[in-house]
């Protein structure tokens, strides 16, 4: 079965966590990557956490549903 294009985002996102946990754990002379890849592929992990986990606006709801739905909150 293929997966969607989120779930193999989900997993690349879950990688990436796991190699920030590796990395910020790791005495600092240890350390793999330095600090400016470290800073960089935390900002990836927040860019894909952002689509992994999208959430629409109330705008964009209303937008597609009607003011209705935005009245019964």
């Amino acid at each position: 079965m293929t997966k969607t294009i989120i779930e193999q985002l989900k997993t690349i996102t879950e990688t990436i966590e796991d190699l920030i946990e590796k990395e910020t754990t790791t005495w600092y002379p240890d350390r793999e990557l330095p600090g400016s890849s470290l800073t960089d592929l935390e900002e990836v992990y927040d860019l894909l956490e952002n689509i992994v986990n999208y959430e629409p606006t109330d705008q964009e709801m209303m937008s597609s549903f009607g003011t209705k739905w935005h009245d019964g909150l």
